[in-house]
């Protein structure tokens, strides 16, 4: 506490003169001895009176330490009279075992062996008490063993005399006594479950004990389940009893009564409830609600049974066929007689409880769900939306039929609000519909496009899709040049027209997806038909050219179809409306088919003029018949494309694909004739009299009129030859230049005549050196070319 400081030194109490220091080995004088006094007394009288100061201020505290200073003493004084006891013990008997020894010189070794002898009997007393503590642990294991392995046969013979629950709680208690995870049954690999063995035997005994018990439990339970609920499919029965008898007279065993809730209470119990009922689930929707929802013939009926034995009353849930009722009157039958079911389950199976209801509706309700909308919702569903306010009533219903069952517990999670499965099915009715529909109409389509015969046609003469016109009532940007068309687009073209038509009527949802459905309809065409045809469209030309027609059509089709349509449909589906983006794919497709046959017909073409012998030596009549049938075969060829493109193709585009066939024909002649080095008199004859024939046949196929009669229709020919084919001209200039003198060609060349026919320089100097032999004329005619 700081009471007292340090004292003063020698020093401070003798010297009283600064600066000199005080020897303290000298002896002091008699003066300073006298000082030295006083000042003692001095500092003594100050050192009492701060000590008086210091208790009287801490009195309570230092009262408390020395009254703990008075109980410390009695302490180590009651445990000096103890140790003196024992000392006296102990030194009676070293007097016995000493005997006579000496009192001088044998203190020392007394002392030590008496020592030793205190240290070994607390040893003694130390491994006694260890001792007595094991035996006093085994004592207590063994009692807890025998009260365990009692309990354990108790609880056997109380499940025998048909107390079920106090069995199963008991089972469960001893359960956690061993130790055992919740669902071990006996596995002996278990980890978990072994723990305890290597310490303690017993418990493996134990353990095996409660596993048997546990199994005859577990079987028992099963055995009086399946005898108060049976399931006869054969004759359509449920039968559920109350009250089993429960025991065995034969083994000394009371017959008691054992009701079905406590058959279940116990079951919880084991934890083996859940188990049993979904086993039950499982059957009693394949048994019973499976045939109600296959068969609207079945009827529901609920009634006892009393044996007439035992006079057990049993409650029985059968279903027998009746007249058939379709449509919703049907569909609300089935819904009653489901009701009628599950509130068989409910009161006679389950008894009321609501927890073992909500486990037997996990099992029951998504199946139970997921059939009625397979089997009944989906499949009603309307095709038209004209039928959706009879989809809507039965809507009404299957809600009302999923809120008793909510309401009852049979749904889990229940939400009065929101609905479960079928609400939200029957809510979403526009989805599904506008789902079936757009699935139906592309299968329709597909089934369009697979089926049909591409090889035949009708005409697209009539209006294209409108009546409208513009301002100036000029109708022209609406019309389709007449063609034909396969029946399996027009077909597809009208499927479109009618899934749009039905989409300006229908809710934004539903027109958004019909919407969808026509653009996917329509593209079909471009992945079906190119490879349904692909083998005809390099053989048939008539297929080729429908196709293209159908191409081309479609796509003009397709480019009306927002003033037809899009002012009428909803307001979700105008800010995406488009088939113009589709436009360029099926032009792009019909060229590509037109030019591949255009491509094969020219091969065809040359393969013919191939047999001419580039029409060398045709002043000898062999030579000359093979090239007038060469150009014979090949007169054949178009004429058989003409036949076949004329009355499919429209007119126009006939003219511009027999003009480029024309155009190769002509540009290979005029190639054939050009290449000679050498004409001879008699061969230019004979070369002009080939190409005039050629003139003269091909000139009817691109005429509006085919060549038909004289006068105006064969200038017309001519007229439109000289306009689809570019190198027509430049034949029939050639033709004339084979029977010219050298001076008449220099003029019609200077005069630029030969040059609006497509020659060149070259081709005329060519040409001249051809036929004309080298004289000074030829010279200064190839000169004046040459130069101009």
């Amino acid at each position: 506490m700081g009471v007292l400081a340090a004292g003063p030194s020698l020093q401070e109490l003798v010297s009283f003169t600064p600066g000199v220091e005080l020897d303290e080995s000298a002896p002091l004088s008699a003066s300073d001895l006298h000082t030295l006094l006083d000042r003692i007394e001095s500092r003594s009288e100050e050192i009492k009176d701060r000590v008086h100061k210091t208790v009287t201020k801490n009195y309570r505290q230092f009262l408390s330490i020395i009254s703990g200073a008075n109980g410390t003493v009695a302490d180590v004084e009651a445990v000096a009279r103890d140790l003196k006891s024992i000392l006296d013990a102990l030194g009676e008997r070293r007097e016995e075992g000493v005997g006579g020894q000496r009192q001088d010189g044998g203190g020392t070794e007394a002392r030590l062996s008496f020592d030793l002898e205190i240290c070994q009997l607390a040893t003694d007393a130390e491994k006694l008490r260890r001792d007595g503590e094991e035996r006093e642990q085994a004592i207590a294991v063994v009692q807890a063993i025998a009260e365990l392995h009692e309990t354990l046969q108790s609880t056997e013979r109380e499940f025998l005399d048909g107390r079920l629950i106090e069995a199963s709680g008991a089972l469960c208690e001893l359960r956690e006594s061993l130790g055992l995870p919740a669902d071990w049954t006996g596995d002996r690999d278990d980890q978990k479950a072994r723990e305890h063995q290597e310490k303690i035997n017993p418990y493996t005994f134990l353990q095996d004990a409660w596993v048997i018990c546990y199994s005859k439990l577990i079987s028992f339970l099963e055995d009086l389940f399946l005898q108060s609920v049976v399931l006869d499919e054969s004759a359509c029965e449920l039968r559920v009893t109350p009250c089993l008898p429960c025991g065995d007279s034969d083994s000394g065993v009371d017959i008691v009564e054992v009701e079905l809730w406590t058959i279940l209470a116990a079951m919880d119990n084991v934890g083996m409830l859940n188990m049993r009922l979904a086993k039950l689930g499982d059957i009693l929707f394949k048994g019973v609600l499976e045939p109600i929802l296959h068969d609207m013939q079945i009827e529901v009926v609920i009634g006892e049974l009393v044996s007439s034995t035992s006079q057990q009353r049993k409650a029985v849930l059968s279903w027998r066929s009746h007249e058939y009722q379709s449509d919703i009157a049907g569909q609300k039958d089935v819904y009653s007689k489901l009701i009628k079911v599950f509130s068989f389950f409910r009161t006679n199976l389950l008894v009321e409880n609501d927890q073992w209801v909500q486990c037997l509706g996990h099992i029951i309700w998504p199946r139970l769900a997921e059939a009625i909308i397979t089997k009944q919702l989906r499949k009603s569903v309307p095709n038209d939306i004209a039928e959706l306010a009879v989809f809507q009533k039965l809507a009404n219903v299957t809600a009302e039929f999923e809120a008793c069952l909510g309401s009852t517990g049979l749904i889990p999670d229940w939400d009065e609000t929101k609905g479960d499965r079928l609400s939200k099915f029957s809510s979403d009715v526009e989805v599904h519909f506008a789902l079936k529909k757009k699935k139906h109409v592309l299968a329709k389509a597909r089934y369009l496009l697979v089926q049909n015969d591409y090889t035949k046609f009708e005409s697209n003469n009539e209006e294209i899709g409108t009546k409208d016109s513009d301002e100036n009532g000029d109708m022209s940007l609406l019309w389709a040049e007449k063609c034909a068309i396969t029946y399996p687009a027009k077909q597809l073209l009208e499927l479109m027209h009618k899934t749009l038509q039905d989409a300006c009527m229908s809710t934004p949802q539903i027109a958004m997806e019909l919407y969808h459905a026509a653009r996917d309809a329509i593209l079909l065409y471009r992945s079906i038909v190119p490879v349904m045809v692909a083998g005809q469209l390099d053989s048939v030309h008539q297929v080729t050219a429908l196709c293209h027609n159908d191409c081309f059509h479609i796509a003009h089709q397709l480019l009306l179809l927002k003033f037809q349509y899009c002012g009428a449909l909803p307001s979700n589906v105008q800010k995406v409306f488009t088939f113009v983006d589709l436009v360029p794919l099926f032009r792009r497709l019909g060229c590509d088919i037109l030019e591949g046959r255009l491509h094969l017909i020219k091969l065809n073409l040359m393969e013919a003029l191939n047999h001419a012998n580039g029409f060398q030596f045709t002043d000898q009549k062999k030579h000359f018949d093979t090239a007038n049938s060469a150009l014979h075969q090949m007169m054949i060829v178009l004429t058989r494309v003409l036949k076949i493109w004329q009355p499919l193709l429209a007119a126009s585009l006939c003219e511009l694909a027999m003009g480029k066939l024309v155009e190769a024909v002509v540009g290979r002649l005029v190639k054939e004739v050009l290449a000679f080095a050498d004409i001879s008199v008699e061969e230019c004859g004979k070369l002009r009299k080939l190409m005039l024939l050629a003139l003269e046949s091909l000139s009817p196929l691109l005429g509006p009129a085919s060549g038909e009669g004289d006068g105006p229709d064969v200038t017309q020919s001519r007229d439109a030859a000289e306009k689809l084919v570019p190198s027509w001209r430049k034949l029939a200039r050639l033709t004339d230049l084979l029977d010219m003198s050298l001076r008449p060609i220099t003029q019609s060349w200077e005069s630029g005549d030969l040059t609006s026919c497509g020659f060149s320089s070259d081709e005329v100097q060519k040409l001249i050196k051809a036929i004309f032999s080298d004289t000074p004329l030829r010279t200064e005619c190839l000169a004046r070319i040459s130069s101009h």
